[in-house]
């Protein structure tokens, strides 16, 4: 596993070793939209993906650099943690030409992470408050009673899995470790989104528990880059 001491040197070098390493695949389904033969989805990919960031210290600065939208992101996090049960959420309206198509016919989303976390953030805050080395601190999006009936491209399914808190002592400091499993993530598209949107929640949660924040850690499944991006990016 490669270790990061910011996240400009983790984009960078993922972007280097998905570039030098991946390989091609050519998925039948995006989510649950149909592109087989869509050379626009022909994908590079990295399987098994795993780094470490220790510092959040540039975070902000590498995301706008790269031209994220720190407005959605702000919204976004802010719709995450809200106790109304939002969906679509407010973040939507900021990013609309992304996630309009993926729209169902009623209007909203199949899921949303607002609803995956609304039942679990305050337990899992409780557990770490009272439980400082537990191991048991996990916010699961992934729902197999929902969607293993979504499989084959019939509605979208999470590509995070998973959000692990470690509340460690290093160094007589104590520190809230995450560590942040996903299924499937696109680089150009949702990768820095991702990676935002959890540390947010780490130092929301690290706040609470009135601690650091300290290591952030990524395993990916399928890490990829479809083509429409690549090529406009002029990489690969």
């Amino acid at each position: 596993m490669r270790i990061y001491s910011n996240l400009k040197e983790a984009l960078n070098e993922t972007e280097r070793e998905l570039f030098e390493m991946g390989t091609k695949v050519c998925p039948q389904t995006m989510q649950d939209k149909d592109v087989k033969g869509d050379k626009d989805f022909e994908t590079i990919e990295l399987q098994g993906y795993a780094y470490c960031i220790t510092s959040h210290g540039d975070s902000i600065l590498s995301f706008q650099e790269s031209r994220g939208n720190l407005t959605y992101l702000d919204q976004e996090f802010s719709d995450r943690i809200s106790s109304q049960w939002l969906n679509p959420g407010k973040a939507f309206f900021l990013r609309e030409q992304v996630w309009n198509p993926f729209l169902e016919k009623n209007g909203k989303f199949s899921y949303t992470y607002n609803e995956r976390y609304r039942e679990q953030l305050n337990q899992v805050v409780e557990e770490l408050r009272n439980h400082p080395d537990t191991r048991q601190a996990v916010i699961t999006i992934y729902d197999r009673h929902q969607d293993m009936q979504s499989m084959g491209g019939i509605r979208r399914i999470p590509c995070s899995m998973h959000y692990q808190f470690l509340r460690r002592r290093r160094n007589s400091q104590e520190y809230l470790d995450v560590i942040y499993v996903m299924r499937s993530c696109d680089f150009y598209e949702h990768f820095i989104y991702d990676i935002l949107l959890t540390m947010r929640l780490q130092e929301y949660v690290a706040n609470l528990l009135n601690i650091r924040y300290g290591n952030f850690t990524h395993f990916i499944g399928s890490l990829h880059a479809y083509r429409k991006d690549y090529e406009d990016k002029g990489v690969f």
